[in-house]
């Protein structure tokens, strides 16, 4: 099985745009996370989840998909 940061790099690894179910299976695997070391790994992948979320909101036309505590 593969770990929690390698699912979420596959996610933002994706050459097409980045879907809403992309978020939210992003989202999920952020909620999984258990270690310090999982935590600091995944910050990094977040950092680039942030830059892309325009890409989905161009999709899904606003940002209201993005709740307050999820970066």
């Amino acid at each position: 099985m593969r770990s929690i940061v390698d699912q979420a790099s596959e996610i933002l690894s994706k050459e097409e745009e980045l879907t809403l179910a992309d978020y939210n299976k992003f989202i999920k695997l952020q909620d999984m996370i258990k270690t310090e070391e999982e935590k600091f790994k995944f910050s990094w992948l977040a950092e680039g989840m942030y830059q892309r979320l325009p890409e989905i909101a161009a999709k899904e036309g606003n940002y209201n998909f993005v709740k307050d505590d999820e970066f």
